[in-house]
């Protein structure tokens, strides 16, 4: 054991000085190993080693003859491995979409991961700016690739997925930090904690600023664990009376469910999941998103059949898509969520939600027209793609609580849900994960979901398609859990949200508490620049 420690210098000085494609490599398999810190493995050893490696790799960069090119660089691989590993389940919505879209994956890919990627090239670039080779380049590294990270979360129409602090497992002790700053805040400190540990092995340093760092992400840690056991010690939960919901979760494999003649078999599989126990237990019934492969609010046989099912019975909430005309003639998509009542043999639409942030490329083509010149579409089969909804809203039906309506991944958008007046009792979460199979997407999708429900003190209820469904407290834990392969209907109690959490009410406040915190501590010592060409 003492061996290996005596060794650990001479381990980050190899690291620091590779050049060429080794350098280049060790980068982007550092980068796809920290994907193991996230769902469904939340193995955080791994990340906390892949960013010790990218500190020392750009610790290297920064005794380069032109440091900012090569801290892009090594910047560039490491996040192309990290985003190729955290994402690459993107690749099979092209496999299930159908043998024609299956050459056209390799291409998305690369350039989606590639221009992901430039984001943090940039930030290597930026941090070799400000860097130095004692503890203050932890506070830089942390603020500029949280910046980084800040972007990827919010440029044109962000992604925002398998962010720092989704490391830790949502609905455990460190993740209820979310609850005063979200996983912005939460995200921050995690970059600043697992890269602390790398000043540990600084050469030429006194011990007292080589232990500060990794002591105060220690400390850091300590307070949100506390924080978030003695939140949770707490945690009781009460449910709404009168208020009883049957989810659905279906498995239906996607190139199945779109050929015609099998319309009527999906149908009569959801309702057979849905009556499978007496439709007089419930009050809602909560199918997925896109549900039936039809227009539903145009298919009287569909709707006939329906109502037969649901008559004098419960609502049913789907998912679905619907056309409109618009006025200039145009016809447009959309892809809703709606709440239909059966009264007397007569469906009512009690509420219709549009989807409001859609998927590029898999719901509609940015800059469209440029790609059809050269023969690229997207996943959809519309021309024009689906059409954005209005702002995000809460909604009412029947006596249930106001909820949030998000559809597909407009539940991995922090702040999405309406606040103050506005703020709902629960966030209904509804999706199509069939199309990334057996992959990490599912899982991960579901930890936004569960962030999302700590972030804003709500519950959570999810329907999804070949995914994770079920209900999530407003603590993230999950209190039904319906698996991928899970082809079944469960009922379930609406728990009652809690009180705006601070996350809600100063969140952002205290998000910029901690950045400018970092400033000052970036600021705080100004000893012990690294000069360039020095070799460890």
């Amino acid at each position: 054991m003492n061996s290996f420690f005596s060794r650990v210098p001479d381990l980050t000085l190899r690291i620091m000085h590779l050049t060429g494609w080794r350098a280049h490599l060790v980068a982007m398999l550092a980068g796809a190993v920290g994907v193991l810190g996230q769902a469904p493995f939340h193995i955080w050893p791994a990340s906390l080693l892949s960013l010790l490696v990218l500190v020392w790799m750009l610790d290297g960069a920064f005794e380069d003859k032109n440091p900012k090119r090569t801290g892009a660089v090594r910047a560039f691989w490491f996040a192309f491995g990290q985003f190729f590993a955290g994402f690459y389940w993107i690749g099979a919505a092209f496999i299930s979409r159908g043998p024609e879209y299956i050459p056209l994956m390799p291409f998305a890919l690369v350039f989606l991961m590639a221009g992901l990627a430039l984001l943090w090239a940039l930030a290597g670039a930026v941090a070799m700016g400000f860097w130095s080779r004692d503890s203050r380049r932890i506070a830089t590294f942390a603020l500029v690739f949280f910046a980084a990270e800040w972007v990827r979360g919010h440029f044109l129409t962000g992604f925002p997925w398998n962010l720092p602090g989704m490391i830790w497992a949502p609905g455990g002790a460190v993740s209820q930090s979310a609850s005063l700053f979200g996983i912005w805040g939460l995200s921050l400190i995690t970059l600043y904690v697992f890269a602390a540990p790398a000043t540990l092995v600084d050469q030429g340093q006194v011990w007292i600023k080589r232990i500060l760092p990794s002591g105060l992400g220690f400390f850091l840690l300590i307070i949100l664990f506390g924080f978030g056991a003695l939140r949770l010690s707490n945690a009781g939960i009460e449910v709404h009376q009168g208020v009883r919901l049957r989810i659905v979760q279906s498995v239906i494999d996607q190139r199945e469910k779109w050929k015609p003649e099998n319309r009527d078999a999906v149908l009569e599989h959801y309702l057979r999941l849905s009556t499978s126990e007496p439709l007089d237990k419930v009050t809602h019934v909560i199918w997925p998103e896109g549900a039936l492969p039809t227009l539903l609010l145009e298919d009287g046989p569909a709707l006939d059949r329906i109502t037969a099912t649901f008559n004098n019975g419960p609502v049913l909430i789907t998912g679905l898509t619907r056309r409109e005309q618009a006025q200039n003639g145009k016809t447009l998509y959309r892809n809703s969520l709606i709440a239909l009542s059966f009264n007397e043999g007569q469906p009512r639409v009690e509420t219709v939600y549009d989807k409001h942030h859609l998927v590029p490329f898999g719901e509609y083509m940015p800059f469209g027209k440029i790609f059809a010149r050269w023969g690229i579409k997207g996943l959809i089969n519309f021309e024009d793609g689906f059409t954005p909804g209005p702002a995000p809203t809460s909604v009412q039906i029947n006596n249930l609580p106001t909820f949030s309506p998000q559809i597909c991944y407009e539940i991995a958008y922090a702040g999405f849900t309406p606040k103050e007046e506005g703020r709902p009792d629960w966030i209904l979460n509804i999706s199509n994960d069939a199309w990334f199979g057996a992959t990490t997407g599912p899982y991960q999708h579901l930890d936004h979901a569960r962030y999302r429900a700590i972030e804003e003190g709500l519950p959570v209820v999810r329907s999804v398609s070949s995914g994770i469904a079920g209900m999530i407290d407003p603590f993230g834990r999950m209190r039904l859990r319906l698996g991928r392969k899970a082809d079944r209907a469960s009922d379930v109690d609406l728990p009652l949200s809690l009180p705006a959490t601070i996350n809600i009410r100063y969140g952002n406040m205290i998000l910029l508490g901690l950045i400018g915190a970092l400033f000052l501590y970036r600021l705080w010592s100004r000893n012990g620049r690294f000069a360039k060409g020095r070799k460890q």
